[in-house]
């Protein structure tokens, strides 16, 4: 049997290899004791792989070691962090990018058993992150999760359904507050104007003023006239503590020029008599009345509550909202739909979920997402808030959204700054049932400042990939 350049030492016994100077190589001349063999391995030669796969696992069938002076490689660099996991199985970490072939490679003098005074066989293993088509219409939930959903409801739940996968409509933000002054800008731009309007009713407790009045639905009213489906968010600013004037929906606040935490907690919201849990009531109660007068009109709302939740896993939460863990986000979900749907009887909502995407500014885990989720029974649409470089490929945030639910809920961009690739997602099976851009104004008037700044508006509106108004088929 061949013997290699290095000293197995007691190490190799008990729990680990050390590599030594081919000056000290002992001389042996009896067989090892037994061979090393490669019993499994996660991926395998010539598999076709999603680029959310993070980490590959190669099981021996021996307690194994491994030799710190030789690369476990990919395409050639040295993976991160390969390490041992119940003794015989060999797990190493690497970040993949869709389209591309790769070679995971552990040289012959890497893995060594225990005991057996030899060294696993060289594994290669070939294999790539070509085009997967991602959506899997047969596995989509056919109806809204409210059973008696309005009539109109369930034919915007139907349009977005039968263009799933194929088309994607439009949308963004009608401006700062009740209006529709940036779509209409958009409109200008581009002479297409976009198939969803976004409003907010982020000043719920000024309402109603002589500026803000949200019991004025005709915004919304001629949006939907217009054939534009209506989305609503809602910034839901609350009394930073007991008694305060001072209203926010983040965590931390600027108050005479410092800065505090915001002392309203999401989990009192849920404890009976609470001054958090009165403030909320009274605020669900003023909101519901102002929904039941798009209910009456029949218009039915893409309704985007409690958005961006978790905040960064591991940063924190930004909005007060998450301010107490994600079992309370999803009580609090509930308890909302609770009173909007069975106590107010709001039957025109389609109910969308933002899942949070970010970990330390990277690519959160899918774990942490199915931790954080309401469930299937009471979301229709699950969505990011995506704020990336211009015409972007953002397939890898699309598919974890899409494994969150198994493929049973629509996907949409929820939010996003810059417009994405719209071609390159169809190509992949991947494209966004619906995005929501969000609004600019400077001096309150809609501007390209910071986004979609070279045409990219005009692009992706003049795509026939992309539905706006007017195309839309109720």
């Amino acid at each position: 049997m061949k013997k290699y350049a290095y000293i197995l030492s007691t190490l190799l016994l008990v729990s680990g290899l050390q590599a030594c100077d081919q000056d000290h190589k002992p001389d042996w001349t009896e067989t090892a004791p037994f061979d090393v063999k490669v019993v499994s391995t996660s991926i395998v030669d010539g598999q076709e792989i999603s680029p959310e796969v993070v980490t590959i696992t190669v099981t021996y069938d021996c307690d194994i070691a491994l030799n710190s002076q030789a690369d476990i490689t990919l395409n050639g660099l040295p993976v991160s962090n390969p390490r041992v996991v119940d003794g015989k199985t060999l797990v190493a970490d690497f970040h993949l990018e869709r389209g591309k072939r790769y070679i995971f490679n552990i040289p012959a003098d890497a893995v060594a058993g225990i005991g057996s005074k030899t060294f696993a066989p060289q594994l290669t293993v070939n294999f790539n992150t070509g085009t997967i088509n991602i959506i899997d219409k047969t596995k989509l939930s056919p109806a809204l999760v409210n059973a008696t959903a309005s009539p109109e409801a369930k034919a915007v739940y139907d349009l977005l359904v039968n263009n799933y996968g194929n088309r994607q409509l439009s949308g963004a933000m009608g401006g700062v507050a009740w209006e529709t002054v940036y779509t209409d800008y958009i409109f200008e731009q581009t002479g297409k104007y976009p198939a969803i309007v976004g409003f907010d009713y982020i000043h719920l407790a000024s309402s109603p003023a002589d500026w803000i009045d949200y019991g004025d639905i005709e915004p919304v009213k001629k949006a939907w006239e217009a054939g534009s489906i209506p989305a609503m968010t809602w910034h839901w600013n609350v009394p930073i503590a007991e008694g305060s004037d001072v209203l926010s929906s983040s965590t931390t606040v600027t108050v005479d020029g410092k800065e505090v935490e915001n002392q309203f907690k999401a989990s009192e919201v849920l404890v009976e008599g609470s001054w958090e849990n009165k403030i909320a009531t009274a605020d669900v109660e003023k909101l519901a009345g102002y929904l039941k007068l798009l209910k009456d009109a029949n218009i039915p709302v893409l309704w985007r509550p409690f958005h961006e939740a978790a905040g960064d896993y591991t940063w924190g939460a930004w909005f007060w909202w998450g301010n107490s863990g994600t079992e309370t986000t999803k009580q609090l979900w509930n308890w909302l739909r609770e009173k909007l749907v069975k106590e107010h009887g709001l039957d025109n909502l389609i109910w969308v979920w933002t899942a949070q995407t970010s970990d330390e500014g990277k690519l959160a885990d899918l774990s942490k997402l199915q931790e954080a989720y309401p469930g299937d029974e009471s979301v229709d649409i699950v969505g990011a808030d995506l704020y990336v470089d211009p015409l972007s490929d953002q397939l890898g945030s699309f598919e974890l959204l899409y494994n969150l639910t198994g493929g049973r809920k629509l996907v949409a961009l929820a939010e996003c700054g810059n417009l994405l690739d719209v071609d390159t997602a169809f190509a992949d099976g991947a494209l966004w049932s619906y995005f929501m851009a969000w609004y600019e104004m400077e001096d309150g008037k809609p501007v390209a400042g910071q986004w979609n700044l070279n045409g990219e508006w005009k692009k992706v509106l003049g795509n026939p990939l992309v539905l706006n108004r007017g195309d839309l088929k109720f």
